[in-house]
Protein backbone atom coordinates (compact mmCIF):
# COMPACT_ATOMS: atom_id res chain seq x y z
CA UNK A 1 0.00 0.00 0.00
CA UNK A 2 2.87 2.39 0.92
CA UNK A 3 4.42 1.72 -2.32
CA UNK A 4 1.69 2.03 -4.30
CA UNK A 5 0.85 5.70 -2.54
CA UNK A 6 4.04 6.91 -3.48
CA UNK A 7 3.86 6.01 -7.16
CA UNK A 8 0.51 7.82 -7.61
CA UNK A 9 2.11 10.67 -5.96
CA UNK A 10 5.01 10.82 -8.77
CA UNK A 11 2.79 10.28 -11.55
CA UNK A 12 0.24 13.25 -9.89
CA UNK A 13 3.95 15.20 -9.85
CA UNK A 14 4.48 13.97 -13.02
CA UNK A 15 0.93 15.31 -14.86
CA UNK A 16 1.08 18.40 -12.74
CA UNK A 17 4.58 19.26 -14.45
CA UNK A 18 3.42 18.17 -18.01
CA UNK A 19 -0.05 20.96 -17.81
CA UNK A 20 2.31 23.48 -15.97
CA UNK A 21 4.70 23.23 -19.05
CA UNK A 22 1.91 23.33 -21.56
CA UNK A 23 0.19 26.45 -23.85
CA UNK A 24 3.48 28.58 -23.62
CA UNK A 25 5.81 29.62 -26.14
CA UNK A 26 8.84 32.18 -26.90
CA UNK A 27 8.26 36.15 -27.38
CA UNK A 28 11.61 37.39 -29.42
CA UNK A 29 12.16 39.89 -32.17
CA UNK A 30 13.82 43.72 -31.95
CA UNK A 31 13.01 47.10 -31.24
CA UNK A 32 13.55 48.79 -34.48
CA UNK A 33 15.74 52.30 -34.69
CA UNK A 34 19.26 53.31 -33.04
CA UNK A 35 18.33 54.75 -29.64
CA UNK A 36 19.96 52.22 -27.08
CA UNK A 37 19.00 49.56 -25.62
CA UNK A 38 15.16 49.00 -24.38
CA UNK A 39 12.85 46.73 -21.91
CA UNK A 40 9.98 44.99 -23.60
CA UNK A 41 7.98 43.00 -21.61
CA UNK A 42 4.05 41.54 -21.74
CA UNK A 43 1.44 43.00 -19.44
CA UNK A 44 -1.15 41.06 -17.70
CA UNK A 45 0.11 37.47 -18.13
CA UNK A 46 -1.66 35.17 -15.86
CA UNK A 47 0.75 33.12 -13.20
CA UNK A 48 4.80 32.28 -13.78
CA UNK A 49 7.55 32.62 -11.48
CA UNK A 50 9.78 35.26 -11.27
CA UNK A 51 13.19 34.62 -11.64
CA UNK A 52 15.87 34.01 -8.84
CA UNK A 53 18.39 36.89 -10.50
CA UNK A 54 19.84 40.17 -8.78
CA UNK A 55 20.16 43.33 -10.01
CA UNK A 56 24.27 44.20 -10.19
CA UNK A 57 24.68 48.05 -10.78
CA UNK A 58 28.93 48.47 -10.87
CA UNK A 59 30.44 51.80 -11.12
CA UNK A 60 33.15 50.80 -13.67
CA UNK A 61 35.41 53.37 -15.09
CA UNK A 62 33.28 56.91 -14.57
CA UNK A 63 29.68 55.41 -15.47
CA UNK A 64 27.31 52.63 -14.47
CA UNK A 65 27.22 49.21 -15.65
CA UNK A 66 24.44 48.15 -16.69
CA UNK A 67 22.99 51.10 -18.27
CA UNK A 68 19.86 49.40 -18.51
CA UNK A 69 18.47 46.39 -16.53
CA UNK A 70 14.97 44.84 -15.31
CA UNK A 71 14.74 43.25 -11.89
CA UNK A 72 12.27 41.06 -9.93
CA UNK A 73 10.37 40.95 -6.50
CA UNK A 74 12.02 39.14 -3.86
CA UNK A 75 15.67 39.08 -5.04
CA UNK A 76 18.45 41.96 -4.46
CA UNK A 77 20.11 45.06 -5.74
CA UNK A 78 23.93 44.40 -5.51
CA UNK A 79 25.80 47.66 -5.32
CA UNK A 80 29.26 47.56 -6.36
CA UNK A 81 31.99 50.42 -6.73
CA UNK A 82 35.12 48.91 -9.14
CA UNK A 83 36.87 52.60 -9.28
CA UNK A 84 39.08 53.82 -7.32
CA UNK A 85 37.11 56.77 -5.57
CA UNK A 86 34.05 58.05 -4.00
CA UNK A 87 30.94 56.80 -5.29
CA UNK A 88 27.20 56.61 -4.27
CA UNK A 89 24.88 54.97 -5.61
CA UNK A 90 21.24 56.63 -5.19
CA UNK A 91 17.97 55.04 -6.73
CA UNK A 92 14.88 57.24 -7.32
CA UNK A 93 11.55 55.82 -8.04
CA UNK A 94 9.92 58.03 -10.93
CA UNK A 95 6.90 59.05 -9.67
CA UNK A 96 4.90 60.04 -12.84
CA UNK A 97 1.47 61.31 -11.27
CA UNK A 98 3.51 63.70 -9.60
CA UNK A 99 3.50 65.69 -13.03
CA UNK A 100 -0.12 66.17 -12.95
CA UNK A 101 -1.29 66.50 -9.57
CA UNK A 102 2.28 68.84 -8.31
CA UNK A 103 3.55 72.43 -9.10
CA UNK A 104 6.28 70.94 -7.70
CA UNK A 105 7.30 67.71 -9.03
CA UNK A 106 10.22 66.30 -7.80
CA UNK A 107 13.50 66.40 -10.12
CA UNK A 108 13.63 62.47 -9.78
CA UNK A 109 10.85 61.04 -7.61
CA UNK A 110 11.15 59.40 -4.31
CA UNK A 111 14.55 58.00 -2.94
CA UNK A 112 14.23 54.31 -2.54
CA UNK A 113 17.49 54.64 -0.98
CA UNK A 114 21.04 55.77 -1.08
CA UNK A 115 24.33 54.29 -0.75
CA UNK A 116 28.05 55.54 -0.37
CA UNK A 117 30.48 53.52 -1.42
CA UNK A 118 33.44 54.96 -1.12
CA UNK A 119 36.06 52.30 -1.75
CA UNK A 120 36.93 49.87 -4.45
CA UNK A 121 35.76 47.03 -4.02
CA UNK A 122 32.49 47.34 -1.54
CA UNK A 123 29.56 45.76 -2.44
CA UNK A 124 26.11 46.38 -0.62
CA UNK A 125 22.99 44.45 -1.14
CA UNK A 126 19.51 45.86 -0.43
CA UNK A 127 15.79 44.03 -1.19
CA UNK A 128 13.82 44.90 -4.31
CA UNK A 129 10.52 45.16 -2.38
CA UNK A 130 6.95 44.31 -4.43
CA UNK A 131 5.86 48.47 -4.14
CA UNK A 132 9.44 49.12 -6.54
CA UNK A 133 7.40 47.31 -9.58
CA UNK A 134 6.68 49.16 -12.52
CA UNK A 135 3.31 50.79 -12.28
CA UNK A 136 1.86 53.69 -14.26
CA UNK A 137 1.82 55.91 -11.23
CA UNK A 138 5.05 55.13 -10.14
CA UNK A 139 7.41 54.18 -13.20
CA UNK A 140 10.67 52.90 -13.81
CA UNK A 141 13.73 53.72 -11.02
CA UNK A 142 16.53 55.90 -12.05
CA UNK A 143 19.39 55.23 -10.42
CA UNK A 144 22.50 58.54 -10.33
CA UNK A 145 25.86 59.16 -8.72
CA UNK A 146 25.19 62.14 -6.94
CA UNK A 147 29.51 63.56 -6.64
CA UNK A 148 29.04 62.48 -10.53
CA UNK A 149 26.29 63.68 -12.49
CA UNK A 150 26.96 62.23 -15.89
CA UNK A 151 26.70 58.52 -14.20
CA UNK A 152 23.02 57.28 -14.92
CA UNK A 153 21.18 54.35 -15.04
CA UNK A 154 17.89 52.29 -15.19
CA UNK A 155 15.90 49.26 -13.93
CA UNK A 156 12.28 48.27 -14.58
CA UNK A 157 11.16 46.03 -11.95
CA UNK A 158 8.45 43.62 -12.32
CA UNK A 159 6.32 40.66 -10.14
CA UNK A 160 6.10 38.48 -13.16
CA UNK A 161 8.75 37.09 -15.53
CA UNK A 162 8.00 38.34 -19.03
CA UNK A 163 10.49 41.20 -19.39
CA UNK A 164 13.73 41.06 -20.89
CA UNK A 165 16.23 44.25 -21.45
CA UNK A 166 16.94 43.82 -25.80
CA UNK A 167 20.44 43.86 -26.62
CA UNK A 168 22.54 46.80 -28.15
CA UNK A 169 21.16 45.26 -31.50
CA UNK A 170 17.79 45.76 -30.52
CA UNK A 171 17.03 42.10 -29.93
CA UNK A 172 15.20 40.55 -27.08
CA UNK A 173 13.61 37.32 -25.49
CA UNK A 174 11.14 36.40 -23.41
CA UNK A 175 10.55 32.60 -22.70
CA UNK A 176 7.92 30.57 -21.04
CA UNK A 177 5.20 33.50 -22.03
CA UNK A 178 1.68 31.80 -21.73
CA UNK A 179 -0.46 30.94 -25.00
CA UNK A 180 -2.46 33.52 -26.31
CA UNK A 181 -3.10 37.49 -27.25
CA UNK A 182 -0.89 39.97 -24.88
CA UNK A 183 -0.15 43.23 -24.90
CA UNK A 184 3.23 44.26 -25.52
CA UNK A 185 4.78 47.15 -23.45
CA UNK A 186 8.04 49.08 -24.35
CA UNK A 187 10.63 51.28 -22.49
CA UNK A 188 13.10 53.21 -24.07
CA UNK A 189 14.91 56.63 -22.96
CA UNK A 190 12.55 57.34 -20.43
CA UNK A 191 9.37 56.58 -22.86
CA UNK A 192 6.82 54.12 -21.87
CA UNK A 193 4.57 53.00 -24.37
CA UNK A 194 1.85 50.09 -25.67
CA UNK A 195 3.62 48.86 -28.70
CA UNK A 196 0.30 46.37 -29.52
CA UNK A 197 -0.59 43.04 -29.20
CA UNK A 198 0.80 39.58 -30.27
CA UNK A 199 -0.31 36.29 -30.22
CA UNK A 200 1.87 34.08 -28.41
CA UNK A 201 1.68 30.53 -30.00
CA UNK A 202 1.96 27.29 -27.56
CA UNK A 203 5.46 25.46 -28.24
CA UNK A 204 6.49 28.10 -31.20
CA UNK A 205 8.25 31.49 -31.01
CA UNK A 206 6.36 34.50 -32.13
CA UNK A 207 8.51 36.53 -33.64
CA UNK A 208 7.84 40.84 -33.85
CA UNK A 209 9.43 43.70 -34.48
CA UNK A 210 8.73 46.94 -32.08
CA UNK A 211 9.18 49.92 -34.46
CA UNK A 212 9.11 53.62 -33.50
CA UNK A 213 6.50 55.46 -33.25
Amino acid sequence: MRHTSIFQRAAMWAVLLCVGSAGAGELRGRVAGDEGQAVVWVEGAPGGQVPRRDVVISHVSGRFEPYVSVGFVGNDFVLRNEDGTLHNTHLYMRLAYQKAVSQRPLHYGATLFNVALPKAGMEVRRPIKPYYRYREETGFIEVVCNPHPGEQAYVLIFDHPYAAVTGKDGAFSIPDVPAGRHEVRVWRNGVVRTWGTAEVRDGAPTEVVVEGE
